[in-house]
C-alpha cells in the first residue's frame, strides 16, 4: 500500500561532496527535502521516479556520478528486485539489470538513503520517459499505485520544474517558462496535481522541465491511492525551479 509520497529536486547538489560550498538559497532547497523525506511514514521500499529518454524499472542501483563529471562519487542503494519487478509487470515498461542509473534516479537513491538514518532502505528505481503522452503516464501511476499493495511504499518523484526561468539558466531566459511554473506550482499547492497531466510534454520539454513526467505518473498514484499532497518549498536559485512537497 501507498504510505506516503514526496517531490524533491535532483540536482546532484543536494548531495554531499559534490560542492564545496552550497550555491545561495540551495541549502534552503536541502532543508526542505530533508524535512520532506524525513516525515514521511514507515515504509518498506522507496520507488523512485525521475526522467529519462525511455522508460525503465531498473534492477540495480550501483553507480558514480560520472554523468555530472564525478566519477569519484558513488551510489549503492540495494533494489528491492521483487518490487521492481512487480512494477515493470504492472505497467509494462522494461526492466534492465546492467543499465547504469540515471543522474536523477541516483541522486534520489541517495537522498532517500540519507533521510531519516535508514541507509539500508530497499528502492525500486522507475525511469519515466518525458516524451509519454500524459494518459499513459496517469495510467502507470495507477497501475503502480496497486502493483505493490503488500507492501508498504513510499513513491518519491523527481520535482525538477523549468530550466529556463532567468538569462542565466541552462536553457537561458525561455518565454512563458515563469508562467508555466507558477501554474505547476499553484496546482501543487492547491491539491490538484492530476492537473499537470494537461501540462505537457510539449510545453514541459520547451520550458525544460525534468520532473513533468514523474510528476504525472505520482499523480495517477495519488489518484488511486486518495494520497494528497503539501507544498513544502518552491524557488527558482540558478535559474532552475526547485519544487519540494510531501504526503502521507
Amino acid at each position: 500500500m501507498i504510505v506516503g509520497a514526496a517531490i524533491v529536486p535532483t540536482t546532484a547538489l543536494l548531495l554531499p561532496g559534490v560542492a564545496e560550498a552550497l550555491p545561495g538559497g540551495v541549502s534552503e532547497v536541502a532543508v526542505a527535502v530533508r524535512a520532506a523525506l524525513d516525515g514521511l511514514r514507515p515504509f518498506d521500499v522507496a520507488v523512485l521516479l525521475a526522467a529519462a529518454t525511455a522508460p525503465a524499472v531498473h534492477l540495480q542501483a550501483c553507480t558514480t556520478l560520472a554523468g555530472i563529471g564525478r566519477p569519484d562519487l558513488a551510489v549503492d542503494a540495494e533494489v528491492d528486485v521483487a518490487a521492481a519487478l512487480a512494477l515493470g509487470a504492472a505497467t509494462g515498461w522494461p526492466t534492465v539489470g546492467e543499465a547504469p542509473l540515471p543522474v536523477g534516479l541516483a541522486v534520489l537513491a541517495a537522498l532517500v538513503q540519507a533521510s531519516a538514518a535508514r541507509p539500508d532502505v530497499c528502492v525500486a528505481p522507475v525511469a519515466v520517459a518525458t516524451s509519454a503522452k500524459p494518459d499513459a503516464l496517469l495510467g502507470a501511476g495507477e497501475s503502480l499505485a496497486r502493483a505493490l499493495e503488500d507492501r508498504r511504499v513510499a513513491v518519491v518523484a523527481a520535482g525538477d520544474l523549468s530550466a529556463g526561468l532567468t538569462p542565466k539558466a541552462p536553457l537561458t531566459l525561455v518565454e512563458g517558462a515563469t508562467a508555466w511554473e507558477e501554474e505547476v506550482v499553484d496546482v501543487v499547492a492547491g491539491g490538484r496535481l492530476e492537473r499537470v497531466a494537461r501540462m505537457g510534454p510539449g510545453e514541459a520539454a520547451r520550458v525544460g522541465a525534468l520532473g513533468w513526467a514523474p510528476l504525472v505518473v505520482l499523480a495517477g498514484v495519488c489518484r488511486a491511492a486518495a494520497l494528497g499532497l503539501v507544498l513544502r518549498h518552491h524557488s527558482a536559485r540558478r535559474g532552475v525551479g526547485y519544487l519540494v512537497a510531501a504526503g502521507g
